[in-house]
């Protein structure tokens, strides 16, 4: 028996039939909550796997770079593709598990990136739960954060702060952190690019935040210094990238 293709509309378009459907797919949903769900596998690290990263240090290389994601897939990371994500993600994850960790992976980390940034993949891989706010826009704290309620804020390349705003971005991490609470940025290294900062930049920054109750964990070396002064000298086009992390007093 053919059916034409009008019959078959006027049929499929029912109501009757169009209840059938709508209960076939609602028990089909019902049956795919019920299902047990596989469970996210994590990476058992500690502290020890990141014995000798800098939570603070300057990028001005790319082999650093790629050396900081070849050792996050030896620890079973999730890969990446961007080498300078990697390197600040990385140094971010040791600060996380050396300084703000006691082991249970109860801390309360803050991404201001958002869940897909390299960080909250990182960390989520090693058992936290990174939540996802920007509490470095006004308002954000005291609304949908809790004044000194956060262990570690992070915001980190290819969102990195800019030297218009990092002074305000800072004050209101600050404000979400608790006594001892962590926050690294990254901001780039070239003042002539748009919203680049110089060396003499970030020595102001971590000079003025200082004061504001932020201590600066880790330092910036002097053959830091001298790397980023090459850079400049031989106009190599680097990648020019700093990692600051401070601790709220």
């Amino acid at each position: 028996m053919k059916v034409n293709a009008a019959a078959a509309q006027k049929i499929s378009g029912s109501p009757t039939v169009q209840r059938a459907v709508d209960k076939a797919r609602q028990a089909a949903r019902e049956t795919a909550a019920r299902l047990p769900r596989p469970t996210e596998q994590t990476v058992a690290l500690r502290a020890s796997d990141f014995a000798g990263v800098r939570t603070t240090a300057l990028l001005v290389d790319g082999d650093e770079a790629r050396l900081a994601r070849k050792a996050a897939r030896r620890l079973g990371l999730p890969r990446t593709i961007d080498d300078a994500s990697a390197w600040a993600s990385f140094g971010a994850l040791a600060a996380l598990l050396r300084i703000v960790d006691d082991g249970r992976r109860r801390s309360v980390i803050v991404d201001a990136v958002g869940q897909r940034s390299v960080f909250s993949q990182w960390a989520t891989k090693i058992g936290f739960a990174p939540v996802h706010s920007d509490v470095m826009r006004p308002q954000v704290v005291g609304t949908d954060v809790d004044a000194g309620s956060v262990d570690f804020v992070v915001r980190l390349h290819p969102h990195s702060a800019v030297v218009d705003t990092v002074d305000e971005d800072l004050a209101w991490a600050g404000s979400a952190l608790r006594t001892g609470g962590l926050v690294s940025i990254t901001v780039r290294l070239d003042a002539a690019v748009a919203g680049g900062m110089s060396m003499a930049d970030l020595r102001s920054l971590i000079a003025r935040v200082d004061e504001q109750g932020l201590s600066l964990v880790g330092d910036l070396s002097i053959d830091d210094s001298r790397k980023l002064r090459e850079l400049a000298d031989t106009g190599a086009g680097g990648i020019g990238l700093a990692l600051l992390t401070f601790r709220r007093r």
